[in-house]
């Protein structure tokens, strides 16, 4: 092989091979352009992060009024997650083939409801001055089970699609080619019944692990961003969390990986409509022309990130360049770079903050009279449940909320009832119960051991299926 053709085989096969050094996000990059093509948008982006204090003090009065009167709500239905993955077949066996994609979109559900929900193990990590605010946002999420047809879906939770290039350019435009069928990508599913994420290679920028187009970006009269288009972009290989140690990842900072599902935790804060916790204001700090991210639990922070930082103040993280106003500490307990919205590797994100936690939860709720923009897609339990029920079976499980015990009731003439189990949000089984007797008419199940949570109460019965969605508090 002479030369020429070594360097032109090199130079093929490290375009096929993302090199990431840093995390990136395209959020403020993308927000930046769509101003500079529609200069309007600039006060319509500055009044929606002037309004998030606001969101989140409203969410929060509301949630105490309710507490105080002790009203409960009832916990809305999981979000149904659609994976769109596009990518060549190197790509496709570099993440282990069928197998491996449904693993990885597993793992990936499993995180985002820990994250979400505040189970997160590495939680104990978090400094004690940062715990009082270590936020629950409530959200649950779920793989898709139904498609846009109606149809069970053969491969739960993601299409896949095989390219030829090596991945998609348009950071200017959030990727739109990746998104249409027509340039080559997969077509969105109804944003208001799923959350599209596109799984891709970002072939044009060195770092890029995700970039979100929320409902802000999509407002009508602007000008900005097609309504089609709302939805997540991430690198394919920062798709779930790692279980094997060959399991192709991006490469982190120091040689650290972003491989614990993060990557996505991260994009869907944008979603929910809050922002970095630097503000994206270009390092400053709101005393000298900057604006932060405008939430008050989130410190004056002038920039991103990186790496895993070792805690350097009792009970906090680091400061930087906003921590003093003229004589004024603004960053007691340091800046926010454990949150899930900042720079830092996988293994630095511990939380959402309380505040954060609130506007996202507000926008799938209805607050003082005010509809949250996506509270639409909490509203699909059918999407994400595949129920087959038996002829001639009237069956109840109650009480749903339930504090631990479930009682399981049926018409004593459907027999051949064979056993009992139950799911959580990623179809993982969490209890198993063998029908010993199965013309009993009630069954008294204890789940209280369960983490609480959403689960699915499967009844197989020999011709068919009963599941139903329970919550366990």
């Amino acid at each position: 092989m002479n030369k020429q053709y070594l360097i032109l085989f090199f130079l093929c096969l490290c375009n096929n091979i993302p090199v990431i050094a840093q995390r990136k996000c395209g959020f403020d990059d993308y927000r930046k352009t769509q101003i500079a093509l529609h200069p309007e948008l600039a006060n319509h982006f500055a009044k929606q992060k002037a309004s998030l204090q606001a969101i989140a003090d409203n969410f929060t009065l509301e949630k105490n009024l309710s507490k105080a009167n002790k009203q409960t709500s009832s916990s809305p239905a999981p979000v149904p997650v659609i994976f769109h993955i596009i990518i060549n077949e190197t790509q496709f066996l570099a993440l282990g083939g069928s197998a491996g994609i449904k693993q990885r979109c597993d793992s990936q559900i499993a995180v985002l409801n820990r994250d979400y929900n505040k189970q997160n193990a590495d939680s104990v990590n978090i400094p004690s001055s940062w715990k009082p605010f270590y936020g629950n946002v409530g959200i649950h999420f779920a793989l898709a089970l139904i498609d846009t047809n109606g149809n069970t879906m053969t491969t739960p939770g993601y299409d896949l699609k095989i390219i030829t290039n090596i991945g998609f350019n348009g950071s200017t435009n959030s990727y739109s080619d990746a998104k249409h069928s027509i340039t080559g990508g997969a077509d969105a599913w109804d944003n208001t019944k799923y959350m599209n994420v596109w799984c891709i290679n970002f072939a044009d920028v060195s770092g890029l692990l995700g970039i979100t187009v929320a409902k802000s970006f999509t407002f009508i009269g602007g000008g900005s961003t097609a309504n089609n288009e709302q939805g997540i972009c991430i690198a394919y290989n920062a798709l779930g969390k790692r279980v094997l140690s060959s399991d192709s990842y991006p490469p982190g900072s120091g040689g650290i990986t972003y491989d614990e599902g993060k990557t996505l935790t991260h994009e869907v804060g944008h979603f929910f409509e809050i922002w970095h916790v630097w503000g994206d204001d270009s390092g400053l700090c709101p005393w000298n022309g900057g604006s932060d991210d405008g939430l008050s639990d989130t410190p004056p922070q002038g920039d991103n990130t990186y790496g895993n930082p070792a805690y350097t103040i009792t009970g906090g993280t680091l400061y930087d360049g906003c921590q003093y106003n003229a004589t004024v500490n603004k960053q007691p307990i340091g800046i926010a770079c454990l949150s899930y919205m900042d720079y830092t590797d996988d293994a630095g994100m511990l939380l959402f903050t309380t505040q954060q936690a609130a506007v996202m939860k507000s926008q799938v709720s209805v607050v003082g009279g005010v509809t949250g923009e996506n509270i639409a897609l909490v509203q699909n339990p059918g999407l994400t449940t595949i129920v087959e029920k038996p002829s001639n079976l009237n069956l109840s499980i109650y009480p749903n909320p339930t504090k631990g015990i479930l009682n399981i009731t049926f018409d004593t003439n459907v027999s051949n009832l064979q056993n009992i189990e139950i799911y959580n949000l990623v179809g993982q089984a969490a209890m198993s119960i063998t029908i010993d007797s199965p013309q009993k008419s009630i069954y008294y199940i204890d789940i209280s051991r369960l983490n609480k949570g959403i689960y699915f109460v499967n009844c197989n019965f020999a011709n068919g299926k009963y599941i139903q969605k329970i919550l366990l508090q």
